[in-house]
Formats: structure tokens, C-alpha cells, sequence
């Protein structure tokens, strides 16, 4: 029986060393699986420190043993998810940066695969932003670049995944979103932006974005994240050479109306 025992305790550790080495992400339904593995080991435990209590002397010094090994590796796990949300994170936007963005749409694509769910991508690019930098200096544009971050986040589903890309571009991931859905979520950020006035010193200025979206449904034949990514890009192209201030959709036929 102590052998038994033993053995629940090194799959304790082994499983808990196991979260740790996984990528890690705040997503509520990764976090919820994590604490029901953890609640299905103590309940394990339980069981055969109950058992040993019955002919063994030396069960509660191997309960003991184990639920310090638990809180030990519990408290590593919440100290590795606040790093890896602090890592995943642009620090002047507090978006999410280049790197979670990218591993999200590669996630999302082979889930899609997978399931035949669709995702669409959003690329954003602020208009004129040279202008900022060149006339209020770059401590102003890092300002504005702050406030559309904010401006995104106010114009997203919970579930949606807005990032800066780089520089004054920036994306949105959509799950489960077909690409006739997605405008709706362009004009909607445009919508936010027409009504927003940006501050800048005793100066407010109008921002606008461009917008390229491409989507990936089940029949789409896309099978890779590079490949979504590039019509995005292309389909922002298209919605700058065209005048900027207005949305594209990959491919070039399927233009929405100028936002003026």
C-alpha cells in the first residue's frame, strides 16, 4: 500500500511538472482544465491516505509529503501564468504582442483543420502615423498608439484576440467568425475611432485605420498561418492604395463601401 502511495505522489509531481512545461496563456478553459487535474489528484491522494491510515503508521507523514508537493507546484504553476501573460503582452498598448498573436492564429488554424471551424484575421494600420510622430513628436504617438489599443479592445468579443503587429500595425484574431461576419467588427472599430477624439498635448486630432480581413471557412483550402496572414496584408494594401480610411476583404472583389 505505501508503494501505491508513492506512486500517486510521483504522478502528482510528474503531472504538475508537466503544466509547467506547456505553453502557457490566461485562456479560462486551459486554466479550468489545469485546476480540475489538480483537484482529480487530490481527490486520488485522499483516497489512498484513507486506505493507509488503516495499517500504516507513516500515512500522514506521506499525506503531508504530498499536499506540500502540491502547494509547492501549484504556486510555481500561478507564478509562471503571471509571467507568461506579462511575456504575451505589448507594453505600451497592453495588447497582445507579435509573438501570442502568431502562435494564436497557428492554434486557431489547426483547430479549424481540425474541426472545420472558421477564423478570420483583422490587419489595422493607422493612417498617416508619420504625421503624428513628425508634428507632436514620438511621445505623442505613443500616446495615440495607446489609445487605439484601447479603442480595439472596446470593439472585441471576448473571445477575440487583438494584438499589435508591429509599429502602428496591429491585428485582431477572430474564432469561430466566418469572413461575411467580419466587417461588421471593422466598421465597428471605425465607427469607435470617427467618434474619438485623440489628445495630444492642448491639441485633439482625428485617427484613422485602414483595414484588410481575410478569413479561412471550412472549404477555404488555406493551410497555414503564413498564408492567412499574407491576404490580410494584402488586403490592407489594398485598402491603403485605395484611398485609406476604409475596409478591404480578401479577395479584391469583395470590397466593402468607402468610409469616409
Amino acid at each position: 500500500m505505501v508503494r501505491i502511495a508513492e506512486e500517486v505522489a510521483s504522478r502528482v509531481t510528474q503531472s504538475l511538472s508537466k503544466l509547467l512545461r506547456k505553453p502557457l496563456s490566461l485562456i479560462d478553459g486551459e486554466i479550468r482544465s489545469e485546476v480540475a487535474l489538480l483537484d482529480e489528484e487530490r481527490a486520488v491522494v485522499s483516497d489512498v491516505a484513507e486506505l493507509l491510515r488503516a495499517g500504516d503508521h507513516d500515512a500522514h507523514k506521506l499525506e503531508a509529503r504530498i499536499a506540500q508537493l502540491q502547494r509547492e507546484n501549484i504556486d510555481l504553476i500561478m507564478k509562471n501564468r503571471v509571467l507568461a501573460e506579462v511575456s504575451a503582452r505589448d507594453a505600451l498598448t497592453g495588447l497582445y504582442n507579435r509573438w501570442y498573436v502568431m502562435e494564436k492564429i497557428e492554434s486557431e488554424m489547426n483547430r479549424s483543420l481540425r474541426h472545420g471551424s472558421p477564423v478570420a484575421l483583422l490587419m489595422l494600420d493607422i493612417d498617416h502615423f508619420k504625421r503624428v510622430n513628425d508634428s507632436f513628436g514620438h511621445a505623442a504617438g505613443d500616446q495615440v498608439l495607446k489609445s487605439f489599443g484601447q479603442v480595439l479592445r472596446e470593439s472585441c468579443r471576448v473571445y477575440d484576440v487583438p494584438g499589435r503587429y508591429g509599429g502602428e500595425e496591429f491585428c485582431i484574431v477572430l474564432p469561430e467568425t466566418r469572413i461575411g461576419s467580419t466587417t461588421a467588427v471593422a466598421e465597428r472599430i471605425q465607427q469607435r475611432l470617427a467618434d474619438s477624439r485623440f489628445d495630444i498635448g492642448a491639441d485633439r486630432v482625428v485617427i484613422t485605420a485602414s483595414i484588410g480581413i481575410a478569413g479561412m471557412d471550412v472549404d477555404d483550402g488555406i493551410v497555414s498561418s503564413a498564408a492567412l496572414i499574407e491576404r490580410a496584408d494584402r488586403a490592407l494594401y489594398s485598402a491603403k492604395n485605395r484611398g485609406r480610411n476604409r475596409v478591404e476583404v480578401w479577395p479584391g472583389e469583395m470590397t466593402s463601401e468607402t468610409n469616409h
